[in-house]
Protein backbone atom coordinates (compact mmCIF):
# COMPACT_ATOMS: atom_id res chain seq x y z
CA UNK A 1 0.00 0.00 0.00
CA UNK A 2 1.34 3.34 -1.12
CA UNK A 3 1.56 6.34 1.44
CA UNK A 4 -1.32 8.09 -0.21
CA UNK A 5 -3.81 5.19 0.33
CA UNK A 6 -2.41 4.46 3.43
CA UNK A 7 -4.02 8.15 4.61
CA UNK A 8 -7.27 7.99 2.20
CA UNK A 9 -7.42 4.73 4.38
CA UNK A 10 -6.71 6.03 7.97
CA UNK A 11 -9.13 9.36 7.12
CA UNK A 12 -12.05 7.18 6.08
CA UNK A 13 -11.96 4.31 8.62
CA UNK A 14 -13.08 6.31 11.40
CA UNK A 15 -16.31 8.10 9.42
CA UNK A 16 -17.11 4.67 8.46
CA UNK A 17 -17.14 3.17 11.78
CA UNK A 18 -18.97 6.50 13.05
CA UNK A 19 -21.66 6.24 9.95
CA UNK A 20 -22.38 2.42 10.72
CA UNK A 21 -23.10 2.86 14.15
CA UNK A 22 -25.20 5.27 14.19
CA UNK A 23 -26.87 3.34 11.06
CA UNK A 24 -26.94 0.48 13.67
CA UNK A 25 -28.28 3.14 16.13
CA UNK A 26 -31.55 3.81 14.10
CA UNK A 27 -32.32 0.62 12.33
CA UNK A 28 -31.87 -1.48 15.61
CA UNK A 29 -33.59 0.89 17.80
CA UNK A 30 -30.66 0.49 20.54
CA UNK A 31 -28.19 3.02 22.26
CA UNK A 32 -24.78 4.21 21.06
CA UNK A 33 -22.63 1.68 23.60
CA UNK A 34 -24.66 -1.45 22.63
CA UNK A 35 -24.55 -0.45 18.58
CA UNK A 36 -20.22 -0.09 19.04
CA UNK A 37 -19.84 -3.39 20.93
CA UNK A 38 -22.16 -4.83 18.34
CA UNK A 39 -19.64 -3.81 15.65
CA UNK A 40 -16.90 -4.04 17.28
CA UNK A 41 -17.80 -7.87 18.25
CA UNK A 42 -17.68 -8.77 14.81
CA UNK A 43 -15.91 -10.31 11.87
CA UNK A 44 -16.71 -7.31 9.87
CA UNK A 45 -14.84 -4.59 12.42
CA UNK A 46 -12.45 -7.30 11.72
CA UNK A 47 -12.21 -6.81 8.73
CA UNK A 48 -12.83 -3.34 7.75
CA UNK A 49 -10.15 -2.75 10.00
CA UNK A 50 -7.78 -4.21 7.15
CA UNK A 51 -7.49 -1.61 4.71
CA UNK A 52 -6.35 -4.81 1.72
CA UNK A 53 -10.10 -5.91 2.43
CA UNK A 54 -11.44 -3.33 0.43
CA UNK A 55 -14.71 -3.18 2.44
CA UNK A 56 -14.29 0.24 3.28
CA UNK A 57 -14.95 0.93 -0.20
CA UNK A 58 -18.65 0.33 0.83
CA UNK A 59 -21.56 1.96 1.39
CA UNK A 60 -22.91 2.18 5.26
CA UNK A 61 -26.12 0.20 4.25
CA UNK A 62 -24.14 -2.62 2.18
CA UNK A 63 -22.14 -2.75 5.18
CA UNK A 64 -24.75 -2.87 7.37
CA UNK A 65 -26.34 -5.74 5.61
CA UNK A 66 -23.21 -7.48 5.76
CA UNK A 67 -23.30 -7.30 9.73
CA UNK A 68 -26.54 -8.41 9.98
CA UNK A 69 -26.36 -11.12 7.62
CA UNK A 70 -22.78 -12.33 9.84
CA UNK A 71 -25.05 -11.95 13.47
CA UNK A 72 -27.53 -14.37 12.18
CA UNK A 73 -25.47 -17.01 10.55
CA UNK A 74 -22.16 -16.62 12.13
CA UNK A 75 -20.09 -16.43 9.25
CA UNK A 76 -19.26 -13.10 7.11
CA UNK A 77 -20.22 -13.37 3.52
CA UNK A 78 -18.33 -10.84 0.92
CA UNK A 79 -20.09 -9.40 -1.67
CA UNK A 80 -18.95 -10.53 -5.62
CA UNK A 81 -17.52 -7.07 -6.19
CA UNK A 82 -14.96 -6.63 -3.50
Amino acid sequence: MNYMEENVFESIMPLKVEDLVSLIVEKKQVDFDIALQYLYESKLYDALSIEETKLWHLSTEKLLDMLITEKNTGELVYPDYV
